[in-house]
């Protein structure tokens, strides 16, 4: 709790009228050695003292004025019943007046002292009523912050089922397009058979020239690291290594991945899987994972 606060909690503290934690609260920031909420404090715990005794005398001055009034008013009952002449103009006596004097002092008195209490509560009521908006305001935030929390959780969990139905449509699309691919009259296919890095990996390349569709599907792949990507390539008698498109593997997923149909008019004589850069490379440089020749057409 910060400086300002605990000056808050001084006039509560002087009425003793703090909960355990803020009386807590108060005690260790004294304990710390500030002087300024000790000095203020010792004044309020005055002025409350020097109230309850102004209250106290006050009350005792309203019962002796009461108590003299009733005898002023027997005086005048026992007056009216014996009257006696009077002067005009005659002043009343010292003794009177004094009576009258001390009866306006206690008035006064007593409203001052009734006034100072009406201050003292309306301040403690405004402290409490204070502290309790603090109090309703920091559980706001709370509950504020929490609901935050979950929409954020709620909004992660529905880009992660988002992109899972997207993987899952590609997947789909992909199946799709393989069937139709293989349903094809003009079907070729190219095996793929692995080399030293992949053992146990196949691949197999279906194209349709009909249908301008070639689409790859492997298996026994290693993961595909990080910053890499697998590139597909139909290595033609005319021009060499053409790329046909990269794709990635997961550790024990199969894979299927649209890839670019041979270079027309061009004899394929083999077709190669490679570890690139994942943005893919012009040209092989990585190492080979796959090779196989194209079957018949």
């Amino acid at each position: 709790m910060d400086h300002k606060a605990i000056k808050e909690l001084l006039p509560l503290a002087a009425l003793d009228q703090l909960e355990p934690d803020d009386a807590s609260a108060l005690q260790g920031h004294l304990r710390d050695g500030c002087e300024e909420c000790e000095a203020e404090l010792r004044a309020l715990r005055e002025t409350a003292a020097a109230l309850a005794l102004s209250l106290d005398e006050s009350a005792a001055t309203r019962a002796a004025d009461f108590e003299e009034r009733v005898w002023a008013r027997l005086r005048a009952r026992l007056q009216q019943s014996a009257p006696s002449p009077s002067l005009p103009g005659t002043r009343p006596s010292a003794l009177a007046r004094r009576h009258l004097l001390r009866g306006s002092v206690g008035v006064w008195r007593a409203a001052a002292a009734l006034l100072a209490a009406a201050v003292v509560v309306a301040t403690i009521y405004a402290g409490q009523l204070k502290r309790q908006l603090q109090r309703a305001r920091a559980d706001q935030l709370r509950e504020v912050a929490a609901i935050h929390s979950q929409l954020s959780d709620l909004s992660a969990q529905l880009r992660r089922a988002r992109d899972e139905v997207g993987a899952l449509q590609r997947v789909l699309d992909e199946r799709i397009r393989l069937e139709r691919v293989l349903s094809a009259p003009d079907l070729r296919l190219t095996r793929l058979e692995p080399l030293l890095p992949a053992a146990g990996a196949h691949a197999v390349v279906a194209v349709s020239a009909s249908h301008d569709t070639a689409v790859l599907q492997a298996s026994g792949l290693p993961a595909t690291p990080a910053g890499k990507a697998y590139e597909l390539w139909w290595i033609t008698k005319e021009h060499g290594p053409v790329a046909a498109g990269l794709f990635r593997a997961e550790q024990g997923q199969p894979v299927i991945a649209s890839v670019a149909v041979p270079p027309r008019d061009e004899h394929v004589l083999l077709g190669a899987v490679t570890l690139e850069p994942a943005a893919g490379v012009s040209k092989p440089t990585g190492t080979m994972y796959l090779k196989g020749a194209p079957g018949p057409a």
